[in-house]
């Protein structure tokens, strides 16, 4: 990837949590992004699909699932805080922009990030559960206007209009909804070539 850019933002994949050798994955990946500050923010992976199981037995309000699921993400992001020891956990747009602060490595708590941002954002965060990791990083992406969006996912970069739905493509229904074609996707297969970033979704504005 060229060009020198002033923030990324990186979802990891709560699959890749499984991988033992996750941290040293990550680095290679990172090593591979040239930019002033990136924004990690990790998936729920097993816990929030836990939050799922609950659901599917208690019958939960959607807006009750949709935040313990993030809460689950949380809980993640402070996981791989200690598989990233040089990384910062942030809690704040603020925090993770603030210059003295010499990592360039952040990583977003997902619960007051999202809060603090919905005060004022153009676009409503969607929830119930076709808005995943995915689509929360998406929508972040697009309210901090970052230069690019990097999905880190355990499969290939889908190819093409084969596939039907965005579900089958590796990210859910609503994910092009917020990322309303304002913010380049690149994809990384973290579990299989941490080393190639490529462009999946170029912007159109």
């Amino acid at each position: 990837m060229r060009g020198r850019m002033r923030t990324f933002m990186v979802k990891v994949g709560g699959s890749l949590l499984t991988l033992p050798d996750l941290s040293g994955r990550l680095k290679t990946m990172l090593g591979n992004i040239t930019a002033d500050r990136v924004m990690l923010l990790v998936g729920g992976g097993p816990s929030a699909d836990l939050v799922r199981s609950w659901d599917g037995i208690h019958g939960l309000d959607t807006e009750a699932s949709h935040w313990l699921a993030i809460d689950s993400m949380s809980l993640t992001a402070r996981l791989l805080a200690q598989l990233l020891p040089d990384a910062q956990l942030v809690s704040s747009y603020v925090e993770a922009h603030d210059a003295s602060i010499l990592t360039t490595t952040m990583i977003l708590d997902p619960r007051p990030v999202i809060e603090e941002t919905a005060e004022r954002a153009t676009t409503p965060l969607p929830s119930g559960w076709d808005c995943t990791s995915d689509t929360i990083a998406g929508w972040l992406a697009n309210q901090w206007k970052v230069a690019s969006l990097v999905l880190a996912k355990s499969i290939e970069m889908p190819v093409g209009d084969v596939l039907s739905t965005q579900q089958e493509k590796g990210v859910d229904p609503v994910f092009r909804s917020v990322i309303s074609n304002s913010v380049p996707v690149y994809w990384c297969n973290l579990r299989t070539n941490p080393d190639e970033i490529t462009l999946w979704e170029p912007t159109t504005i």
